[in-house]
């Protein structure tokens, strides 16, 4: 049997599906050590598996004033703090992973895609690994629009430009996480990579997408796999104290924007209750709470309908096995996980793949979406009644539904993760 680190980026939205993959090999016999930041305990602890912290409290992160002013202007500060917050990652994982790797012995790496710096520390240590990839792949395709927009796909030239345009904005942001790649893969004698796609596996990477949940793709290398959602069977061992007593029987709406709360969400939170106050349906809001250091913002909400249930964590998978349409964000975990219970939605996306994934609920025919600050709590309650009013819409959810888990899931990952580490070679998708 294999020894498999797990490496995974400090949020619960990254760690705990790629996690469930860790439960699947460690049910076939391997060994499996989840590595992150110390953080990053409790969510190991929950998924009942081995951790090895990354110390990293020494390594400054950076910061760029100017750049960051001069975004804050336009609203976007954002793109400058998550900027910077990629290269100093990237800096930690070059620090702290190759050790780690040497110390656990590990014979195969299954590695977030968020970790860029990741390969480059697998390869240092001369140890096979196999992306993956449970946000929206970086993978540049200039017939498909860029992650982090909200474009929807076009057959024409203008939509070819704009596409390009944005991957150049999207290599202008990844430039300083590249850079301190390459400054490190010098100095090891590593070759240079030329490009954000270079950072990943050339042996394997998986997607937690299916086909038909994206945009058409021409020109997609064999060691790229659609493998579906990671988290459909996850099980975590607490409901975290929810009052099913309280559901009434009307149709179920699930409403979620993350599990880590945001200053942002409150606004569209009163909207969200606003929206659903009065119609034949019942409401859960999950707020969101995963870390201390994040406090519960039931106490800033204002007031709550009687019939509205309000909880900080819920227990997601279980609501949406008994929801009729789920608000949300449009965070790639919890978009999955509806679809693989024919859950149609309506999407708020605000930041990030957010709003790729918004773009590619509409595309595929399961919800509607709209702009997460400026939309209204009017507007909102009609996207909802048309999404509960309207067939084609848990119709096309079904039918998503049956792809998404034919693609194979942890189980798939699982194969392809021995594959890897018992040939050494690229595998090839059927």
């Amino acid at each position: 049997m294999a020894h498999y680190a797990i490496v995974c980026p400090d949020d619960a939205g990254g760690f705990l599906p790629i996690g469930s993959v860790g439960h699947e090999l460690a049910g076939r016999g391997h060994r499996v050590t989840l590595v992150a930041r110390p953080r990053c305990a409790p969510l190991a602890e929950l998924l009942g598996l081995p951790f090895h912290p990354l110390e990293t409290d020494e390594i400054s992160k950076p910061w760029t004033p100017l750049m960051w002013v001069s975004f804050r202007a336009v609203r976007a500060d954002w793109v400058v703090n998550l900027r910077n917050w990629f290269r100093w990652y990237a800096e930690l994982t070059l620090r702290t992973l190759p050790g780690a790797l040497q110390e656990l012995a590990v014979d195969g790496v299954l590695l977030h895609q968020n970790v860029a710096a990741g390969g480059t520390a697998a390869e240092r240590a001369g140890i096979p690994f196999v992306t993956v990839c449970s946000s929206l792949p970086w993978r540049e395709d200039g017939d498909v629009p860029p992650p982090f927009t909200s474009w929807l796909p076009a057959d024409a030239r203008a939509s070819r430009l704009r596409n390009r345009l944005g991957y150049a904005g999207w290599r202008w942001f990844t430039q300083p996480m590249l850079g301190a790649i390459n400054r490190q893969r010098r100095a090891w004698g590593l070759r240079r990579l030329a490009h954000v796609d270079d950072l990943f596996s050339p042996l394997a990477q998986v997607w937690q997408l299916c086909p038909q949940f994206d945009f058409p793709r021409y020109d997609l290398p064999p060691h790229v796999h659609y493998i579906g959602s990671l988290g459909t069977a996850r099980h975590l061992p607490t409901d975290h104290g929810f009052p099913w007593e309280r559901l009434d029987g009307r149709p179920l709406v699930f409403a979620s924007l993350g599990t880590v709360p945001a200053r942002a969400n409150l606004p569209v939170y009163r909207k969200i209750l606003e929206a659903c106050a009065g119609l034949d349906v019942q409401l859960v809001l999950a707020l969101g709470k995963w870390y201390d250091e994040h406090n519960a913002a039931r106490e800033k909400l204002g007031p709550i309908p009687d019939d509205a249930i309000v909880v900080d964590f819920a227990p997601q998978l279980a609501l949406l096995d008994k929801a009729a349409l789920l608000i949300t964000h449009a965070g790639v975990n919890t978009v999955l996980e509806a679809i693989c219970r024919g859950v149609p939605m309506v999407a708020l996306p605000r930041a990030a793949d957010q709003l790729g994934m918004g773009a590619r609920i509409v595309h595929s025919g399961v919800g509607l979406r709209a702009p997460f600050q400026s939309c209204t709590s009017l507007q909102l309650r009609g996207l909802v009644q048309r999404v509960l009013a309207e067939d084609g819409f848990h119709h096309r959810s079904q039918q998503l539904q049956s792809a998404m888990l034919a693609a194979g899931g942890v189980a798939r990952v699982a194969d392809i993760a021995e594959q890897v580490v018992s040939t050494g070679r690229p595998i090839h998708r059927s």
